[in-house]
């Protein structure tokens, strides 16, 4: 029979036992990864993952990268993580930094590690340094950790490095007929290949120079000709539209620009940066692609048609850009 004594001696034995016991913090999952697996990265594109989904555990998530391998199971720790030179900018570009001099101060060289991963949530870091790194399959064993305790994540995410292969992007495009006057738009088909369609073709380098080259062709693939004012920019007709109808020049002031009889041409500095640069104004942000617009005239129903074509490029080269005028015919 229970004493009171005995009760008490019992009851400070429990206390005892479990003041011994050590004390879990926090949750670590076994089931810690990447969403995205494979992660493809094109060579020369800064491309960030997402975190790792952490399948409820405790934050913060400590991650290290143990080992990088490629497809043989090679070590690549010094090819993945070697800094390689690239061009940064030092400042904001603005169309005030209208010479080659002044783009140019707004430049540098910093040598900057193809890849890194951040120290809390594991996300993927690739920078445009990659363009040092070989094509291929790549995979990493990690460590990640957090007050529960740590993990090793074998072969936790492949990486597939490729080569550049998008060079651009047309944001917008929109075809327009106009008034008799040539100035007044009346009537707009925006995004419509049937209208207007474009191509944009890269091709490196050979000379160490950059250039857009234009091409307006109609419906028949016959070019209408920029020396003789069958394309033209919008600023030529009135001042304040350069505002809101801007040419290929004012988004690349630092070479002068070239009318031939089928194109125009724009050379632009050779940088591996995305164009446009700057941001023309309020309007048109460098992040939406560089707009312009031109009036297309000399067509078989002699009208006057206003053309716009937003886009992007983003490395260097020659870009031969052909819009395809699909509803009209030159004269």
């Amino acid at each position: 029979m229970f004493t009171k004594k005995n009760i008490l001696l019992l009851v400070s034995t429990i206390l005892l036992f479990w003041g011994c016991q050590k004390i879990v913090h926090g949750y670590l999952s076994d089931r810690i990864f990447y969403q995205v697996n494979p992660f493809i990265v094109q060579q020369g594109v800064t491309t960030v993952s997402a975190s790792l989904v952490t399948d409820g555990s405790t934050a913060p998530l400590h991650v290290k990268v143990l080992a990088l391998r490629d497809s043989l199971g090679n070590d690549v720790d010094s090819i993945l993580t070697k800094p390689g030179n690239i061009v940064t900018y030092t400042g904001t570009l603005t169309p005030a930094d209208s010479t080659l001099d002044l783009f140019n101060a707004k430049l540098k060289d910093s040598l900057v590690s193809p890849f890194n991963i951040a120290e809390l949530g594991g996300r993927l870091q690739f920078t445009a340094a990659t363009t040092y790194v070989p094509p291929g399959t790549y995979n990493m064993d990690l460590l990640v950790s957090n007050v529960r305790g740590e993990r090793v994540l074998k072969n936790a995410c492949t990486i597939q490095i490729i080569p550049l292969s998008t060079t651009s992007v047309i944001d917008y495009k929109s075809f327009r007929t106009t008034d008799p006057t040539g100035t007044k738009d009346l009537v707009r088909y925006e995004n419509d290949d049937a209208y207007m369609q474009v191509d944009i073709d890269n091709e490196p380098s050979t000379d160490a120079t950059s250039k857009i080259i234009l091409k307006y062709v109609d419906k028949n693939g016959i070019s209408f000709n920029p020396s003789k004012g069958e394309v033209k920019g919008w600023d030529l007709i009135s001042p304040i539209a350069t505002t809101y109808f801007p040419t290929l020049h004012m988004w690349a002031p630092y070479y002068p620009i070239q009318y031939t009889d089928s194109t125009i041409v724009q050379q632009i500095p050779y940088v591996n940066l995305s164009f446009p640069y700057f941001d023309l104004n309020s309007g048109y942000p460098a992040g939406g692609g560089a707009r312009i617009d031109y009036r297309i005239s000399n067509t078989s129903d002699d009208a006057v048609y206003h053309t716009v074509l937003q886009f992007a490029l983003f490395t260097a080269g020659t870009y031969n850009i052909t819009i395809h005028l699909n509803a009209i015919q030159h004269k």
